[in-house]
């Protein structure tokens, strides 16, 4: 059991690896094109609208993610009858919020109360409505502790990109054209992908009838596992906006330079750490303490390991290589390095953690921690700006995730093994 949970951690932690390093090649790849293709203005509104693509993974609410946990237990437990009842509900409350959404918006527009939106917004918002439902496939993969599936559905999502991208380069096409060019293989790939699992997974497939107990779990947990999310993001998200407001256009497009990097190297941490999750999940409720402790040890070593040797490479060849990348020399010195690969370091340091109070259902405490984290994060950016700039606001993430963050995270784990130590 431990051994197949092992090799499914690494099939997916390889696959989502992968995933990123393609999807970060074609961007490469395709950025340059499109802005030879659209021109500035044309690429500005390709930028702004496939830049939405993010909430993607927000929209469901946590409808999805919820799956990420319930379902290993399921499994574990045979209880096959209660899965069925949690995916029922996540795909019928997906699907709930997608007509909303949708009629919502419709409404919306013959009413007058909303302006009906250009063409390339009008597709992005239609495209992300419809992938609520069909975004979950991911989840559910995850928690079949398959992730390495769903991960080849998107890298295959990758490609299409791709393809249509260098079709409409190719064709000389319009801006809408390269906006769908973006969404349409999102809605395709993950549209086959929740097929595929539904068809191989038969015990999973929805009901026609609703369980209300169902519904509240996937509810409550989904919505505490979103705000989670929510709280996380917020304790960064806002810093390129911060820089521009507080020190100037200049200094906003050297923090945006420097989030697309630190963000970048997190996600590739993330990636290698999100299968973690299900398999924790899958251990709790086998209450295999022994392989919860070597699997916990072996991933903070890896992430410490991977992270320390990137922090490394991004000080003594990071700017070089990020003037080579942008043709243009934003005059990152030294210190702004260092306060990058601490950024990195510190905000992966809970990633391991993270997957098991998230498989343990600990979820109240992340929200408290990182909320409080979001909240003191904007007043010490603002001290932090006006003293030292960009590497002001930039310093105050790490060190709140250090010196609060982090510690606490600890903390939390060692009671969660504590208490499966307890005897019954």
């Amino acid at each position: 059991m431990a051994q197949s949970r092992n090799i499914r951690i690494v099939l997916a932690s390889s696959a989502g690896v992968l995933q990123r390093i393609v999807q970060l090649l074609t961007s490469l790849l395709t950025l340059p094109l499109v802005l030879h293709l659209l021109g500035e203005s044309g690429f500005g509104v390709w930028g702004a609208a496939t830049s939405l693509d993010w909430l993607s993974g927000a929209l469901n609410l946590g409808f999805g993610s919820a799956l990420v946990s319930l379902i290993p237990r399921c499994v574990s437990d045979g209880q096959s009858d209660r899965g069925r009842g949690y995916v029922t509900a996540s795909l019928y409350g997906g699907a709930a919020l997608s007509a909303i959404i949708l009629i919502g918006g419709i409404v919306a527009m013959q009413s007058g109360a909303m302006e009906t939106p250009a063409a390339p917004f009008l597709f992005a918002g239609v495209a992300l409505a419809l992938n609520i439902p069909l975004s979950i496939a991911t989840e559910i993969w995850f928690g079949l502790q398959k992730g390495y599936v769903a991960i080849a559905w998107q890298i295959l999502q990758t490609v299409l990109t791709f393809t249509l991208v260098i079709v409409g380069v190719l064709t000389d096409a319009s801006v809408t054209f390269m906006v769908a060019a973006v969404y349409g293989p999102m809605l395709v790939a993950n549209g086959a992908s929740l097929l595929h699992v539904l068809l191989r997974h038969r015990f999973l497939r929805p009901r026609w009838r609703l369980e209300r107990d169902a519904l509240e779990t996937v509810l409550t947990q989904g919505g505490l596992l979103f705000a989670v999310s929510i709280a996380a993001y917020c304790a960064y998200a806002f810093d390129n906006v911060l820089a521009l407001a507080w020190l100037g256009p200049e200094a906003s497009a050297t923090m945006a330079v420097a989030m697309r990097v630190c963000t970048t190297a997190s996600g590739m941490v993330g990636a290698v750490t999100q299968p973690l999750w299900p398999g924790f999940a899958d251990a709790l409720s086998a209450n295999d303490q022994k392989w919860l402790r070597r699997t916990l040890r072996t991933g903070m070593f890896v992430v410490l390991g991977l992270t320390l040797a990137g922090c490394c490479l991004l000080v003594a060849f990071g700017a070089p290589v990020i003037t080579w990348w942008l043709h243009r020399d934003l005059h990152l010195g030294p210190t702004l390095l260092w306060v990058m690969a601490a950024w990195i370091f510190a905000t992966t340091l809970t990633h391991v953690p993270g997957s098991l109070l998230h498989a343990s259902l600990r979820l109240k405490p992340q929200i408290i921690v990182l909320t409080i984290a979001a909240v003191a994060g904007f007043a010490l950016k603002y001290v932090a700006a006006r003293q030292l700039g960009v590497v002001g606001i930039l310093a105050v993430a790490p060190a709140l995730w250090l010196g609060f963050v982090a510690p606490i995270y600890f903390w939390l784990v060692w009671r969660v093994l504590r208490g499966l130590a307890r005897p019954a």
